[in-house]
């Protein structure tokens, strides 16, 4: 194998196929990055068998071949080199890399023990950036990080006819939103883990696309995005997602509408004397005003007051600090609807927008005294 790249090419595709390699591989080979020179490309492939990465460049290939390498000290080593080309050469087991007056040698593993990846040739379905921007990160947020529960680390996608529906929950706060895109050849529901969707929504904003494309491999339980250059592979996650109706209230008591920035600000605020007692923010709700407190007895306290269009009974609730950051990070346009029917019962947040399909629910927590 010999070809030619320029460093700045080939850093951006280790930046994107890198992200795919685990930190702690559960097989040596995990570790490795798959480089394959053909006729006019340069291919670099990265996986944790969860997730993976193909990157595909075209280069200047004087020699056909492929070959594996340690993924994270290759990444580092370009990174450091000051050359603007790199020259790559396979000589038996290692690999030669030239650039400028800098020469490195690197051990490298059999590509035939690299997991293999499927071939796919035709991406059925289309998601505009539009989705990718906006709808996915409201989505991940809300998905677990707990392994111990593997269905609740994933979005389950439901696509009937041209709606698409995403929902996600870690059991304690729960995002919806339903989209009207390009109808699809094929209705469908899975359930993709949440850090696929991620990496997808990472990528496609980093190579400017407007659509992209992906396929479901039945056959084989998996989901396949593509963008130009790149291609995702990620496994669906087996089971049943929770029912969700049920903990959708259905009316309210207490409706408030606030400004979104008067709330963030505010409970970024109060976070800062919340850490101390759990995390707690109570939320309390007047006439014409929404008061957020917070107190830990070895460092104070806060409380803000802010304008809000109140309707229906005064109330109060107490909810994770982290939670409302969470969502508010991530709220679409308009002002916040914040609807309440109890104390101890979910709330509702949606925006004001009637064009806005979002829902958000989070549990409240209780409060002794």
């Amino acid at each position: 194998m010999h070809f030619v790249v320029l460093k700045e090419s080939f850093l951006k595709a280790l930046g994107i196929v890198g992200r795919s390699i685990p930190t702690r591989a559960q097989l040596p080979i995990l570790s490795n990055i798959l480089i394959k020179a053909t006729d006019k490309e340069l291919i670099l492939s990265g996986t944790d068998l969860e997730l993976g990465i193909v990157f595909t460049l075209p280069v200047k290939v004087e020699e056909k071949g492929e070959i594996t390498v340690p993924g994270k000290i290759l990444s580092e080593f370009v990174g450091s080199v000051h050359g603007e080309k790199l020259e790559f050469i396979q000589e038996a087991t290692q690999l030669k890399i030239i650039s400028g007056k800098t020469k490195a040698t690197f051990a490298t593993s059999n590509p035939e023990d690299f997991p293999p990846f499927p071939e796919v040739t035709v991406f059925d379905r289309r998601l505009p950036y539009s989705v990718i921007k906006t709808a996915i990160p409201r989505m991940v947020f809300a998905a677990s990080t707990d392994e111990a529960r593997p269905i609740l680390t994933g979005v389950r996608i439901v696509a009937t006819g041209d709606t698409f529906s995403l929902t996600s929950t870690d059991g304690y706060r729960l995002s919806i939103e339903k989209i009207t895109i390009p109808k699809f050849s094929e209705d469908f529901i899975g359930i993709i883990p949440a850090v696929t969707l991620t990496e997808v929504s990472r990528i496609a904003t980093e190579m400017k696309v407007n659509e992209v494309g992906f396929t479901i491999l039945k056959d084989k339980n998996q989901v396949v995005f593509s963008l130009p250059q790149v291609r995702i592979y990620s496994r669906l996650i087996d089971g049943e997602f929770p029912t969700i109706e049920k903990i959708i209230p259905q009316g309210f008591k207490t409706k408030v509408i606030l400004k979104k920035d008067d709330f963030l600000q505010a409970v970024k605020t109060t976070s800062l004397f919340a850490r101390g007692s759990a995390n707690v923010v109570k939320v309390v709700v007047g006439k014409n005003t929404i008061t957020l407190s917070a107190n830990t007895p070895q460092v104070g306290g806060d409380e803000e007051v802010l304008e809000a269009n109140v309707q229906g009974e005064e109330t109060e609730i107490a909810f994770n600090y982290r939670f409302l950051l969470d969502l508010l990070n991530n709220f679409p346009q308009g002002d916040v609807v914040f609807e309440i029917s109890g104390n101890l019962s979910p709330g509702l947040f949606k925006s004001s927008e009637s064009a806005s399909t979002f829902l958000h629910i989070i549990m409240p927590v209780r409060v002794q005294g």
